[in-house]
């Protein structure tokens, strides 16, 4: 059984693969950040959980004579951290839908990918076609995916930035995230 194929063909089949490799690289490029965003916010709950049981203790028991005072502004406090703690829970349901949708699309790429190197080698033509409609499917998905991981950047806007500000101290925290855990890696080995 021997496969012919036109230049025109090949070219075009070449360059699908191509497409799809990259649409795969640019997914895991973003759930790799998505993962980070994602591992940074479930730190902050977890401070504010401290924080906030921290307080709420303090409060069920003054024993010092200021205790009134003291117990207002605790209250002022919980109401702040209850709000930041809504507002942290809804962004980290918003980072987890999105990486859920960029695990799907890497999956929906590296099945696209499969479809083509199979067409390389089988003469189904139909090959060719259920790639490109799941190349399609997963940039739909790629772009839900990212929209999704900036619903949660832009509910993080609670000082009143732009997006790109927000954007920005998002990617500043993903950087300072990579470089403590870049020592603790080379440590360990």
């Amino acid at each position: 059984m021997t496969i012919e194929m036109t230049i025109e063909q090949t070219n075009q089949l070449i360059l699908l693969i191509l497409n799809s490799v990259l649409m795969m690289l640019l997914s895991a490029t973003l759930l790799g950040g998505a993962w980070l965003r994602q591992n940074m916010l479930s730190q902050q709950l977890h401070q504010l959980r401290a924080r906030y049981q921290a307080i709420a203790h303090g409060v069920e028991s003054p024993s010092e004579p200021s205790a009134a005072l003291k117990k207002t502004n605790a209250k002022a406090s919980l109401k702040k951290m209850r709000s930041d703690r809504q507002r942290l829970n809804t962004q980290y349901l918003w980072s987890h839908i999105g990486m859920l949708m960029l695990h799907v699309v890497l999956l929906v790429f590296s099945v696209s990918l499969l479809a083509l190197a199979l067409r390389s080698l089988l003469s189904f033509d139909s090959l060719i076609s259920a790639a490109l409609v799941l190349f399609t499917i997963g940039t739909a998905g790629l772009l839900a995916g990212t929209g999704c991981i900036l619903i949660d950047l832009m509910q993080g806007n609670s000082g009143g930035d732009s997006l790109g500000h927000s954007i920005g101290k998002a990617m500043t925290q993903i950087k300072h995230q990579w470089k403590k855990r870049k020592p603790a890696q080379v440590t360990a080995r």
